[in-house]
């Protein structure tokens, strides 16, 4: 599988993220590397960023950039932490992304 680039979060709106997951080797295409169905999202709510995947709470997978999550109004103000990471049709994973971190807008 191919490599990532780091994930891109655009924060800004209320209680929403907005989440980029473009492959490195093509960063200014939505296109998933060959063989990929999608990517798997994973985040950890409030504390310091996660310093293994264990601490993550699984999000979706999504199929298309951008992924859009929204958040309870008892998150507002908390930083979202992502790890991501590709995924084939086979459920075979690729390597975690590097941690990107928001302010959840209250």
């Amino acid at each position: 599988m191919s490599s990532w680039r780091d994930c891109e979060t655009a924060a800004g709106q209320r209680l929403r993220h907005t989440i980029e997951f473009p492959d490195e080797s093509t960063p200014t295409r939505k296109a998933r590397p060959a063989g990929v169905m999608g990517a798997e999202i994973w985040v950890k709510i409030d504390g310091p960023p996660p310093v293994d995947p264990g601490e993550l709470t699984f999000l979706a997978v999504d199929t298309r950039t951008p992924y859009v999550t929204e958040f309870d109004g008892a998150d507002g103000g908390k930083t979202a932490h992502y790890m991501l990471r590709w995924i084939n049709s086979r459920a075979e994973t690729g390597p975690w992304s590097q941690t990107v971190s928001a302010t959840i807008g209250a």
